[in-house]
C-alpha cells in the first residue's frame, strides 16, 4: 500500500510540473505576446523558433529539458530502492505537458521534454549529448523540424531500448527482464502518442505541403550579425507597398507646343520685314 502511495505521489506531482509551459512564458516575457495565437498557435519550441527566431527557441527547448530531466533525477533519488521512480516521473510530465488541465488539455508535442528523459538519464546521457549535435547540424540541410524531431526522439529510444536488454544493471526493486520491459513500452508508448500529437506534421508531409525552417539562417541571425546591431524578426517588419513612380508626359508635349509656337511667330516676324 505504501509503494502505491508513492508512486501515486510522483505521479501526481510530475503531471502538474509538465503543466508548465516554458513558451507561453518566454512569449509573454519577452514579446508579450501569446504564442497559442501566433504561427501554427502550438506552445512548443518550433513554434517559437518560427515565430521569435533561434534565441527563444533555444531557451524554451532548454528549459523544458531541464525541467523534466531534473524531475525525473530528483524523483529517482528521492526514491532510490524504486528502479522503474525515473520514467514514472518522465511519464507523467510529458503528459502532463502534453494534455495539461490548465488549458483544456491542449499542450506541446513533448519533444524537448522526451529529450530531458534522455539527457538528465544515468544511463547513455552521452549517446544523447551527441546525437543532439548530430542532429542540430543535420537540421541545417534538412529544414522541417518534424522530421529531426521523429529523428532524434526515435533513434534515442531505439539506443535504449538495446541498452536495457543487454546492458548488466544493477536493479533492487525490479528484475532485470521486468525493467527492461516497463522502459520498453514506456518509451514506445510515449513516442507513438509523439507521432500522435504530430499526426498534422505527418500528413502534410506525406503531401509535400510541410513548411520548412530555413534553420541555418535563423542560427546566422544570432551569431554572425554586426555588433550592436538589432536583430528584428520578420514578423516585426511593418511591409509597406513600394509607391508607384508615374511619369508625367505633360509638360514634354508643353514644351513642344510652345517651341512650335515660338518657330512661327519668327517666322511671321521674317515675313513682315
Amino acid at each position: 500500500m505504501e509503494t502505491v502511495l508513492y508512486f501515486i505521489l510522483v505521479a501526481f506531482i510530475s503531471y502538474f510540473i509538465g503543466t508548465v509551459n516554458f513558451s507561453k512564458i518566454l512569449a509573454w516575457y519577452f514579446r508579450h505576446k501569446d504564442i497559442t495565437k501566433v504561427g501554427s498557435g502550438n506552445p512548443g519550441t518550433m513554434n517559437m523558433l518560427r515565430s521569435f527566431g533561434f534565441g527563444l527557441a533555444l531557451a524554451t527547448f532548454l528549459a523544458e529539458v531541464v525541467k523534466s530531466g531534473l524531475t525525473c533525477l530528483i524523483f529517482q533519488l528521492i526514491f532510490p530502492e524504486y528502479d522503474i521512480m525515473y520514467f514514472v516521473a518522465g511519464f507523467f510530465v510529458i503528459i502532463g505537458y502534453m494534455f495539461p488541465v490548465w488549458s483544456k488539455f491542449k499542450g506541446g508535442k513533448g519533444v524537448a521534454c522526451f529529450a530531458g528523459i534522455f539527457l538528465f538519464s544515468p544511463h547513455l546521457w552521452y549517446v544523447a549529448l551527441g546525437w543532439f549535435v548530430v542532429c542540430f547540424i543535420l537540421f541545417m540541410f534538412v529544414n522541417y523540424g518534424s522530421v529531426i524531431s521523429f529523428t532524434y526522439i526515435g533513434g534515442l529510444c531505439i539506443a535504449y531500448t538495446i541498452y536495457v536488454w543487454l546492458a548488466d544493471i544493477s536493479l533492487q526493486w525490479l528484475s532485470a527482464t521486468n525493467y527492461a520491459i516497463i522502459v520498453t513500452v514506456v518509451l514506445w508508448f510515449l513516442y507513438a502518442l509523439m507521432l500522435f500529437m504530430h499526426r498534422g506534421n505527418i500528413k502534410r508531409l506525406i503531401n509535400h505541403t510541410e513548411s520548412k525552417i530555413d534553420f541555418k539562417a535563423k542560427v546566422k541571425s544570432v551569431f554572425c550579425h554586426k555588433k550592436g546591431e538589432e536583430i528584428i524578426e520578420e514578423e516585426r517588419v511593418e511591409h509597406k507597398p513600394e509607391q508607384e513612380i508615374v511619369i508625367d508626359s505633360q509638360p514634354q508635349e508643353n514644351m513642344e507646343h510652345e517651341n512650335d509656337e515660338v518657330v512661327k511667330n519668327e517666322e511671321n516676324n521674317e515675313t513682315k520685314n
